[in-house]
């Protein structure tokens, strides 16, 4: 068994694979999953704040549930932090102010991770730059053009990091280490 194994992933090796060459250089790679790896970090913290808060005793009656969309999500965690810490104003308000912080980063998240990163210019003129094609897919189709930078993204990633040093601070504060 492990000399077919062995076989196969010879035979991945040397099967040539199809390249797309990418017209962004590694800062903007860097910048991309500097993005992505913090975001990832900010939804598991959101989604364990949520999990404690939807199982309280206060709470469990509402039938909240998780969904796969981010949207959704913050929704369920502002209700149930308005019911479950309702007697605790400063930290719910400080939750909500987090959670309310996270919701106005994922749209720049989304056209940073999302978006086609490509050579830019603006309006066909002047410097070439790098910037994303973004797609809305709606009840019509929108295409945007945004001039970027990995500068701008490396911005959007320390706003996220902050977001994630504040729910942490707030979440080692509030919610007990269970052994």
């Amino acid at each position: 068994m492990v000399r077919v194994i062995a076989n196969v992933r010879q035979t991945l090796n040397t099967v040539p694979k199809p390249v797309l060459q990418l017209m962004v250089g590694d800062k903007e790679l860097r910048a991309i999953g500097h993005v992505a790896a913090q975001w990832a970090y900010l939804e598991t913290q959101l989604d364990f704040v949520t999990a404690i808060l939807v199982n309280q005793p206060s709470t469990k009656n509402l039938g909240l549930k998780q969904s796969q969309s981010f949207q959704r999500r913050m929704e369920c965690l502002r209700k149930a932090a308005k019911v479950a810490l309702t007697q605790h104003e400063e930290e719910r308000d400080e939750l909500l102010a987090i959670v309310t912080d996270a919701s106005s980063l994922r749209g720049f998240r989304d056209d940073i991770v999302h978006g086609h990163w490509k050579l830019h210019r603006e309006r066909g003129r002047g410097p070439l730059t790098t910037g994303i094609r973004v797609f809305n897919q709606g009840p019509k189709l929108k295409v945007r053009n945004i001039a970027f930078s990995s500068e701008k993204a490396e911005d959007v990633a320390c706003k996220i990091a902050a977001t994630n040093l504040r729910l942490v601070v707030w979440t080692t504060r509030n919610i007990p280490e269970r052994s």
